[in-house]
């Protein structure tokens, strides 16, 4: 049963994304200098408020169960603990997300040309463009609240999957 577990987990892993959030670059062709620049002025439109924003709604996100298992780990737990543990939880993903942001202009710019960054950043400059910088967080913080309560299904699902093929090609779990 091990290694339907394994299977499973990395079947997860594969469609979420890793725990850190870091994903294997298709690419490994080292972009130029000019791509580099323009990714870096597409990311300083995605400014630091941007960031906070999004990872201020990941923590309200996360925070109601994480706040229930330190309770249920921890009876006793001291209440005025609870908004230092969750003001700590925001600075330390802030610092993460940024330090990733910090990243993006290479991972951008082998991904695209400089013309598409310009593109790119040409669009972000348009109403229209601002107003998904601007809605970016909120979208994310719903995706993840409509993924999350499916996560366990997904599992058992890719488990009970998994279980089957390896039980039809000879293995005994």
């Amino acid at each position: 049963m091990k290694i339907v577990r394994v299977a499973a987990l990395a079947a997860v892993v594969a469609f979420v994304g890793t725990p850190t959030g870091h994903l294997q670059a298709l690419d490994e062709d080292t972009p130029s200098s000019q791509a580099v620049e323009a990714a870096r002025e597409l990311l300083a439109l995605m400014s630091k408020d941007l960031v906070a924003e999004l990872a201020a709604r990941v923590t309200a996100h996360m925070w109601p169960a994480i706040e229930g298992r330190l309770r249920a780990y921890n009876p006793n737990l001291d209440p005025a603990a609870l908004p230092e543990l969750r003001r700590e939880l925001e600075r330390v993903q802030l610092e993460y997300m940024m330090a990733i942001v910090k990243d993006g202009p290479a991972i951008y710019a082998r991904h695209f040309t400089v013309e598409e960054l310009r593109e790119i950043i040409a669009f972000y400059r348009t109403p229209t463009g601002a107003k998904v910088l601007r809605l970016t967080p909120q979208l994310t913080a719903e995706v993840m609240a409509a993924i999350t309560p499916r996560l366990p299904d997904f599992y058992a699902r890719t488990i009970e999957i998994f279980t089957g093929v390896l039980r039809s090609r000879g293995y005994n779990l």
